[in-house]
């Protein structure tokens, strides 16, 4: 058996450093990789192994080893990536990508390298690097990112628009497509909060009114301010609308969510509603009075029946109207 041999401890030695950077990321949990380019041969160090599921006396020792086991989806990007580095188009190499373990099952690396010498023709010769498992992490971006696309998903078709803002900049970070539509301008317009104003109302008072009303109501940091009910709105198209808006800051996230709803269908019912009560209250006014009119005559009848009967009775002559009369 061969005498085991101590890495080098000189740092003037360049495998001293090597060495050192080899210990560090197997330290780290990563796995290292050593490749010799004109050959092909890699050396896979332990880690580079059982993280895949093989066991440490795994014969991996050979480029293909390792470009067979990448996803089929990722082989382009990562093949691209080291020919850009040995070909000296970038500083270093790193790629993020799916290795295939010895289960069959599927973990994602982050695969990094660098190129450490090249012959006299400036042909590549020996390149070191890592692999890091990345998979829990990225399993949690992935989730996240498709729990973002269904609740955008969800935000899209609601009745209600949505927008998501930065408290700090006025920059929008989410804007629905019925945010947009409920204030008649174009996809993509709202961008900022600073030109909302300008690039939904067409008429100047409307605008003033509403900008004066929003900052006063936001800036008195009252909750109960931050709704804004049947506001008119006359738009770049010339419709005329009314909406209702509410803000709510999330203050522990710096940005304000604020949700708008077009209620010009339940704004004209409602006017058309006042309109129907106004004259049905006029009518029954003029009932009323035609009512009172009518009593009057007919109190002034029976006064009237009662005076002749008076006045034939004094004469001797019986009364021309009954009494109940």
């Amino acid at each position: 058996m061969a005498p085991e041999v101590s890495p080098p401890t000189d740092p003037a030695d360049p495998r001293a450093s090597e060495a050192r950077w080899k210990l560090a990321f197997e330290a780290n949990g990563d796995g290292v990789w050593d490749w010799d380019v004109p050959s092909g041969r890699v050396e896979f160090s332990d880690g580079s192994k059982t993280m895949l599921g093989f066991p440490p006396d795994a014969p991996l020792q050979d480029l293909r080893d390792w470009s067979d086991r990448v996803h089929p989806d990722d082989l382009a990007g990562v093949m691209a990536c080291i020919e850009d580095h040995l070909a000296g188009r970038t500083a270093t190499y790193s790629y993020e990508h799916r290795l295939q373990c010895a289960d069959g099952n599927w973990k994602w690396v982050l695969d990094r390298g660098l190129l450490l010498t090249r012959d006299a023709s400036g042909a590549p010769l020996r390149m070191l690097g890592s692999h890091t498992d990345i998979t829990a992490s990225k399993t949690a971006t992935e989730r996240a990112d498709a729990d973002r696309r269904m609740l955008e998903a969800v935000l899209e078709h609601a009745p209600i628009g949505f927008a998501v803002y930065s408290a700090a900049t006025g920059l929008t970070i989410y804007v629905s497509a019925r945010f947009e539509q409920v204030y008649g301008v174009p996809r993509g317009t709202l961008t900022s909060v600073m030109d909302f104003y300008d690039d939904v109302f067409a008429d100047p008072e409307e605008r003033r009114s509403f900008r004066e009303r929003v900052q006063a109501d936001i800036a008195s940091g009252d909750h109960t301010r931050m709704r804004w009910d049947d506001v008119p709105l006359t738009t770049r198209g010339g419709e005329r609308r009314w909406f209702t808006a509410v803000s709510i800051p999330v203050r522990e996230r710096h940005i304000m969510v604020t949700t708008v709803q077009d209620v010009t269908a339940t704004h004209l019912a409602a006017e058309v509603l006042k309109r129907q009560t106004d004259h049905l209250r006029e009518r029954n006014a003029d009932l009323a009075r035609f009512n009172r009119a009518a009593t009057n005559r007919e109190l002034r009848m029976v006064e009237l029946k009662q005076e002749v009967n008076s006045l034939l009775s004094r004469l001797g002559e019986p009364p021309r109207y009954d009494d109940h009369l």
